[in-house]
């Protein structure tokens, strides 16, 4: 019968290789558990979603979690960091050559790519909707505290790659109404989709959220820059 022995060093502790590959397979584990979270937590709010459902998503024994994650409250709040952090640097992304574009261009392909990174990653706006909408308190919900500082950093990104001429009020205004419909297009698109007779993954709703974004926000976006960039 063959034995299997671990590396060791002089003080009986794994060798530093030994401890490297430890220290990489809990790194995978802990991402492993973070997938199968995003999943869970897109499709139910913070307060019904289990750690039973979520190693059912991820093909484990949910226990393992509690090593990672002693508490619910711990991994949520690890899953809304991760999703600000993938909304802020796809906006940034979004506004990449923009700022030579004439108003209606620059929206369009802003739109474009944004588009299609929550086609790629649909859990954040989905997990964003579904819990704000689940309380009174929004406190209540772990992390939520990292949403408003994602959105005070996407305004200020807003406002250094566009050459504005007006008050902090009417940007304000502008980027809160836009991310506002924006978020309910896309996080809440099954609702949004049934009411227009469409199917939330079929190109056709796209553009149609493309279209109404464009018609409702291209007029004040040209309102909003200089009259030497329009």
């Amino acid at each position: 019968m063959k034995r299997t022995t671990q590396n060791t060093d002089d003080t009986g502790k794994p060798s530093p290789d030994e401890a490297g590959k430890e220290a990489a397979k809990s790194e995978v584990t802990r991402e492993r558990i973070l997938r199968a979270a995003r999943k869970v937590f897109a499709e139910h709010p913070y307060n019904a979603a289990s750690f039973r459902m979520i190693g059912r998503e991820g093909g484990f024994d949910h226990p393992l979690i509690n090593y990672y994650f002693p508490r619910k409250a711990d991994l949520f709040e690890a899953v809304v960091v991760e999703i600000c952090e993938e909304f802020y640097q796809a906006n940034i992304a979004c506004f990449e050559g923009l700022e030579k574009m004439l108003p209606r261009e620059g929206l369009s392909l802003y739109l474009n790519r944004f588009l299609d990174f929550n086609i790629e990653n649909p859990e954040p706006l989905k997990i964003i909707m579904l819990n704000v909408a689940q309380v009174d308190r929004l406190e209540e919900i772990p992390g939520y505290q990292h949403i408003p500082e994602v959105m005070a950093r996407t305004r200020r990104t807003f406002e250094k790659r566009a050459n504005l001429k007006a008050s902090p009020k009417e940007i304000g205004m502008f980027q809160n109404s836009f991310n506002a419909l924006v978020f309910f297009y896309l996080g809440a698109s099954t609702c949004q989709a049934e009411i227009l007779g469409m199917d939330p993954g079929d190109p056709e709703y796209r553009e149609w959220v493309k279209d109404t974004l464009m018609y409702i926000f291209l007029p004040r976006l040209e309102g909003l820059i200089a009259p030497d960039e329009i």
